[in-house]
């Protein structure tokens, strides 16, 4: 089992460095983490065992959950841009005349804010095709990094902002009251910190293109967007009513291509925008970052099975505060490289703690190690995928690559020095 479990590391560790050099070697990270992936669920299918099976069915539920929502929350966003919401909101902010260094600011503080209400990937597609209206190459690419961190802090406060804060909250770890108080400040001194240092290389010019903005808007498109809108909200009931998330935004999508149809049936619209069928906005999808999702869930997975994750974790916690102090600042740190989603799930069953906020801080530093690089949080992968295709649209001269070596040079260090400042924060409220 040991040479088992060393070589799943090595396959794990080669898949990860292939990722992070995927623009020097030229290799999609889709293909590669989807080879790492069943690469190590067929070398843990040989591990004897008798659970292998339930194993295998719970990644699939698990991979279900997060592609169903990943394909929701992005046709919906697809559905915003055609029916330009994001011009509109492009538009209303123009009209503050804030100027690049204004507007880095409130799209940041935004996108703190609206991932505590929403979820921080939902966020974070959102807000970086808020950003692409007002920015361009190198103040595009810092603030794609800024709206990464700030979706994660943001979410890391709330029960419903992260799947992982969830995911202790229904644990019944901590009340949601408990919950907001332990960990808010921490959050918002980290967003503060990740966000003022990436700041520096905004310039305050004013580069805004102000051709062809959009005013006014049609009865009919606001109907749409505000389906559109509401169904952002959906993954909150679903979860009330003890569904999986992303049931709540299969509803309201659904909601939402019935609602076009029948506007477009009656040509109830004065434009062309209505024409468009929801199964042609799907085709813009980015699917090579679903893949890259599902190979990563793989891979951690097989990890799982064969104990290595629970290997770690017995490693980290002893008995006292500081040892918990301790075990749960590694295990943030360690997502910025793994899925903080089976780190939590190990720390839940192998962690005994029973004080609310301990466990408020794991919420903390799952959710704001991801940050760190790129790679480590849902929002940083989705954030890869939407620069991608904004690359595509716009051309490379306007958007700059959101790689894995670039976000690090960037914004690792700042969302380190994030992360270690709110759990100070943390500390010198709870000592």
């Amino acid at each position: 089992m040991f040479e088992l479990t060393t070589l799943m590391w090595a396959v794990f560790f080669g898949g990860y460095l292939l990722i992070a050099l995927a623009e020097t070697v030229h290799i999609n990270k889709a293909a590669t983490a989807l080879a790492t992936g069943g690469t190590l669920i067929f070398m843990a299918a040989s591990r004897p065992g008798t659970h292998f099976s339930e194993e295998i069915t719970h990644l699939g539920a698990e991979t279900m959950g997060v592609v169903g929502f990943l394909l929701c929350a992005m046709t919906l966003v697809e559905i915003l841009v055609n029916f330009q919401f994001f011009d509109w909101v492009r538009y209303r902010l123009l009209k503050l005349g804030l100027g690049n260094l204004g507007q880095y600011f409130a799209i940041t503080i935004c996108t703190f804010l609206f991932s505590s209400i929403l979820d921080n990937m939902t966020t974070a597609i959102v807000m970086l095709r808020i950003a692409a209206m007002f920015f361009r190459g190198h103040a595009l690419f810092l603030t794609a990094c800024a709206i990464v961190s700030a979706a994660n802090s943001g979410g890391a406060w709330s029960p419903i902002g992260d799947v992982t804060t969830f995911m202790l909250w229904a644990a019944k770890k901590f009340t949601a009251g408990q919950v907001v108080q332990s960990t808010l400040l921490p959050s918002l001194v980290s967003f503060a910190v990740v966000v003022g240092l990436l700041s520096r290389g905004i310039k305050p010019a004013d580069d805004d293109d102000t051709g062809d903005v959009i005013t006014e808007m049609h009865w009919s498109q606001w109907a749409i967007i505000s389906l559109c809108l509401a169904s952002f909200t959906g993954p909150f009931f679903a979860v009330q009513a003890g569904l999986p998330a992303f049931t709540g935004l299969m509803l309201g999508l659904g909601f939402v291509w019935i609602a076009q149809e029948v506007l477009r049936r009656f040509q109830v619209h004065q434009s062309s925008l209505m024409d468009k069928g929801i199964e042609a906005l799907i085709q813009k999808i980015d699917i090579p970052s679903l893949q890259f999702f599902i190979g990563i869930l793989a891979a951690v997975t097989a990890l799982h099975m064969v104990g290595a994750l629970h290997s770690l974790t017995r490693l980290l916690y002893g008995e006292g505060e500081q040892r918990t102090l301790f075990g749960h600042t590694i295990l943030g740190l360690s997502s910025a490289i793994f899925d903080n989603v089976p780190l939590t799930a190990v720390a839940i069953q192998s962690f005994g703690g029973t004080d609310e906020s301990l466990w408020a801080l794991l919420a903390f530093t799952v959710g704001t190690g991801g940050s760190i690089l790129v790679i480590g949080s849902a929002a940083g992968v989705v954030a890869i995928g939407i620069i991608d295709k904004l690359r595509e649209e716009h051309g490379p001269g306007r958007v700059a690559a959101l790689s894995f070596g670039a976000y690090a040079k960037a914004a690792a260090l700042p969302n380190l020095l994030g992360f270690f400042a709110g759990i100070a924060t943390w500390w010198l409220i709870h000592r």
